[in-house]
């Protein structure tokens, strides 16, 4: 799947933004325009051909909690409504656009929709009394090409595997799950989990990975970072990490204080389990330099590498608009394979795996660990949604190869025991 950038907007005073700007906009400002009132509008030419295009928007919504905790956005194309999102933080958005929908004309109308703009002025001392709703600093349209990948080398969408019959381990307890793990994937358990690599949010998935009696060394594993400078960090190969003047080790906890890093340059926070009187705060600095350094390379070169199954998980609701940009982010180095992993749904049971599209896989677990004991989660979870993302990744890297006419993978899986979801 080749993803190229047609189109780049910058909404900055200095950007390009007003030979594209309709209606619904404030002036610019030095790093953004606002978009105001009920909705704005950009007016795009007619874009090349392509089997799809995907709108990416870094956006910053205008929220006052309590009174305003979140605003909601609708995007449109050509009057034909592409995604809904709501949003409390700030986030990098994208639309995935069918390509009739971008071509039906000669020019492409993106309406956005904001209808819980509010005034400044009704929240505080401010005079601001511009309806304000989301402000944005950058959108970008890319091309999606697909043509050159034949049919049978991709899993459709929608393609599950659901949990196995819970009365085949669920009453006997934790060891039938691990064997039918081991079974359903043909790896041991710290085999299943070497196969995976946290993308952060917090420690979960390193400590479900060292009740595997694993222990992968990984730039983020033990780390948490926001989703937006995750993705800027993929995008720029993470340049810069483990500059000493960025690292910053606080002692923090207790009674036993834990030197905890907070990294200036993309705002990684992680645990070093390394303790008060252990080192000196100038000997931990120099050491998480030379650490961040190595582990940044080994990074990026798995990602290159394309074997492992990056995992991406949120404490709170995430859409996929948000996962989107992280999915594309990550397949600039390769086909490299996303499990995004959420709480099960009443037509999702915890376990299902499913393809929301190429290299992006949905996971769906019984529960993720409180936020204040990473250590409390569902090992039995984790197990489940591992074993049946790396069956479906197995199966998509066998269609690709018996597509082109390779051998087959050697840890190729048998065919796959699928169950209802």
């Amino acid at each position: 799947m080749a993803i190229e950038c047609e189109l780049t907007i910058n909404f900055a005073t200095a950007g390009n933004s007003l030979a594209y700007l309709g209606g619904g906009w404030a002036r610019s400002e030095p790093e953004f325009s606002w978009g105001v009132g009920a909705e704005s509008h950009l007016v795009l030419p007619r874009l090349e051909a392509a089997d799809e295009y995907i709108l990416t928007l870094d956006v910053v919504p205008f929220i006052h909690p309590p009174e305003l905790p979140c605003q909601r956005l609708i995007v449109s194309i050509n009057d034909t409504v592409v995604g809904s999102t709501e949003l409390s933080r700030p986030t990098l958005l994208a639309y995935r656009i069918p390509a009739g929908l971008a071509r039906r004309s000669d020019r492409m109308l993106i309406t956005l929709q904001h209808p819980d703009a509010a005034r400044p002025r009704d929240f505080s001392d401010t005079g601001d009394d511009r309806y304000l709703a989301f402000s944005l600093s950058e959108a970008k349209v890319f091309s999606v090409n697909a043509s050159d990948v034949p049919p049978g080398a991709r899993l459709p969408a929608g393609l599950m595997l659901g949990p196995t019959n819970e009365r085949s381990f669920g009453a006997r307890g934790h060891g039938d799950l691990t064997e039918w793990a081991m079974s359903r994937t043909g790896l041991t358990i710290p085999e299943i989990a070497l196969k995976f690599e946290s993308l952060g949010e917090n420690c979960e998935f390193g400590l479900f990975q060292r009740r595997c009696d694993a222990e992968p060394l990984g730039l983020l594993r033990f780390s948490s970072t926001f989703m937006r400078n995750l993705i800027r960090g993929i995008d720029n190969g993470f340049e810069g990490l483990g500059t000493i003047d960025d690292i910053d080790p606080r002692l923090e906890g207790g009674p036993r204080k834990e030197y905890m890093i907070h990294e200036k340059k993309y705002t990684l926070v992680y645990h070093t389990f390394v303790y008060e009187g252990q080192r000196s705060i100038w000997l931990m600095r120099e050491q998480e330099s030379a650490r961040l350094t190595f582990l940044r390379r080994k990074f990026m070169e798995e990602l290159e590498a394309t074997d492992k199954i990056f995992v991406y998980k949120f404490g709170a609701t995430v859409s996929e608009e948000e996962i989107l940009p992280l999915h594309m982010a990550l397949n600039r180095y390769g086909d490299a394979t996303l499990l995004w992993v959420v709480l099960a749904e009443r037509d999702r049971p915890a376990g299902t795996v499913e393809v929301v599209m190429p290299g992006l896989l949905k996971g769906y677990i019984d529960r993720f660990a409180p936020a204040d004991n990473a250590h409390d989660l569902s090992f039995d979870g984790w197990l489940r949604v591992c074993a049946n993302a790396y069956v479906l990744s197995r199966l998509q890297k066998s269609a690709r190869t018996a597509a082109a006419g390779e051998p087959e993978p050697e840890d190729a899986p048998a065919e796959a025991e699928t169950g209802e979801a």
